[in-house]
């Protein structure tokens, strides 16, 4: 994972590349982030079949995450919508449930995966302007 994100692009504006530090947190009024584009392109060199789904439905991320391939999208941490954003990948689906992971959890943080209703996820990842990537 440490080599994955220290070969990820960095540049000044997410469009580009990965913007500030990884491994620190953010400022108030600060964004980290890295948007579908550039990510995308990025993850290719790992995994040819990586696809921006920027924009998928409801609909598009169960058959995604159905099918075994992982969703890398913008959330919140802990799902929770008055959170700053926070990158997160959906791994899977239930009875109206999405399962979340959050690489960022340290080992002492317990529910390092979580389910989140499918009504509370949809909210969440709109307002973050729909932006997602599938590993296949």
């Amino acid at each position: 994972m440490k080599t994955i994100i220290t070969k990820m692009p960095k540049a000044k504006t997410p469009s580009k590349g990965f913007v500030g530090n990884p491994y620190t947190e953010s400022r108030p009024g600060e964004t980290r982030t890295i948007y579908p584009k550039p990510l995308t392109a990025y993850t290719k060199t790992y995994d040819a079949q990586a696809k921006n789904i920027t924009g998928a439905s409801k609909q598009q991320l169960i058959t995604e995450v159905k099918r075994g391939n992982a969703v890398i999208f913008s959330g919140a941490w802990r799902m929770q919508g008055f959170r700053p954003y926070h990158v997160l990948a959906l791994v899977g689906y239930q009875r109206g449930q999405f399962l979340v992971a959050d690489p960022y959890m340290k080992k002492s943080w317990p529910n390092k995966t979580y389910w989140t209703k499918s009504s509370n996820f949809m909210k969440v990842y709109q307002s973050r302007h729909s932006r997602a990537i599938t590993v296949r």
